[in-house]
């Protein structure tokens, strides 16, 4: 533990679990991320060079310039409303690059768009604000999750279902136990308990995931009540989920045995998670599969899952590095679609729809392989001058 830092929020931490006897870990995780005023997302920008970590937003503004051309892409394939929200806005870059390139490519799109944010931390959408309104006054509007409703347009996250509390579920002994935060020994440690609510074990029946002896899993019920809460908002609409993570089968493979919980301090992963309490960012791999079985029981059809590298592609972010000025730019925009490293390896993209039907030509339903072709040759025209 870092003594510069202030134990407040441990302190807290501790005197709850001295008046309960235990926490939840998802319990412990909402208090170290949202707790009002002390937790790390709500005293202090977590991203980029200053914070604990980078996303695909701080690599290039053209990541949010790809998204926009997916979003109007969609809007106007579709016949949806001229309407963007996106849950979870961080700093407000990808508002801005997102609003930047409508702007300046769709001047007249833009002035019909409605741009909403929903954004639970004070402090964040106060830095949203100073940015956003800033460049595009009056554009945007903020609003809570409970203010929309009977949504027409496209709804985004990008890195959202990530930072929502997990419950941490072992098999011991053949029968499955919560891994609870308790005070043993004088530290803060996990301790195995009954389950404490059932909907844990329906969440794994639901997905029909054994899970093995000493195995951990990380399980998002928050991920089960937000699709089916968006489901139930959304009336004609598509939902863009950009996260990291797998669909079952891959994320809670066996050999996964400590589940996918980290945490991230100073842009270094780490597994201490009772350490630096409201200052580290804590996070877990996201369930693509329940997203979509969730989504699917209300309605929320899924329309393409693919690594984000290729929706980025398909999406048009080679267009991006044909009109970068500087090798430097090029660089960053490649780091986002390379498969092995960069941003392109665990992210997915994930679509989903209401009240709509998948036209034949949806450029999100081509295979992967022909956009690899395409990939080849841009970048094979690109070294031999063709650029």
């Amino acid at each position: 533990m870092d003594k510069a830092l202030d134990n407040t929020l441990e302190k807290y931490v501790e005197q709850l679990i001295s008046e309960k006897g235990q926490i939840t870990f998802a319990e412990f995780m909402d208090i170290a991320l949202y707790k009002e005023g002390l937790g790390y997302y709500q005293k202090q920008n977590p991203f980029g060079q200053q914070g604990s970590f980078y996303t695909s937003v701080n690599a290039s503004e053209s990541f949010g310039r790809t998204l926009a051309r997916s979003f109007i892409y969609i809007t106007k394939l579709l016949g949806l409303e001229q309407r963007f929200c996106e849950m979870g806005a961080g700093s407000g870059m990808l508002a801005n690059d997102i609003l930047n390139f409508v702007k300046e490519r769709e001047p007249e799109f833009y002035e019909e768009l409605d741009y909403l944010i929903i954004e639970k931390s004070g402090y964040l959408i106060e830095r949203q604000k100073e940015l956003i309104e800033k460049n595009h006054p009056g554009k945007a509007k903020w609003i809570t999750f409970e203010e929309l409703d009977n949504f027409n347009g496209v709804f985004y996250s990008n890195e959202l279902v990530d930072a929502f509390p997990v419950h941490r579920v072992i098999r011991m002994d053949g029968e499955l136990k919560e891994l609870y935060v308790s005070k043993i020994d004088g530290a803060l440690r996990f301790n195995p308990g009954e389950l404490s609510t059932t909907e844990l074990k329906d969440f794994l029946d639901n997905i029909n995931l054994k899970v093995t002896e000493t195995q951990i899993v990380d399980i998002n019920l928050d991920l089960k009540r937000f699709i089916e809460a968006m489901a139930d908002k959304i009336n004609k609409g598509v939902m863009v989920t950009i996260d990291y993570g797998f669909e079952a089968p891959m994320l809670y493979q066996s050999y996964r045995r400590d589940g996918t919980v980290t945490c991230y301090y100073n842009h270094t992963q780490n597994n201490d998670f009772f350490d630096r309490i409201g200052y580290q960012d804590i996070t877990a791999f996201v369930d693509f599969t329940s997203l979509s079985l969730y989504g699917s029981k209300k309605g929320l059809e899924p329309m393409a899952f693919m690594p984000q590298w290729l929706y980025l592609v398909q999406s048009g972010i080679l267009e991006e590095i044909n009109e970068a000025e500087t090798d430097l730019a090029k660089a960053s925009i490649k780091a986002l679609i390379m498969p092995d490293g960069g941003f392109g390896t665990n992210f997915q993209a994930f679509i989903q729809g209401k009240g709509i039907d998948i036209p034949a030509d949806f450029r999100y339903s081509r295979p992967a392989k022909d956009t690899l072709q395409d990939m080849a040759e841009f970048f094979s025209e690109q070294e031999n001058g063709g650029e």
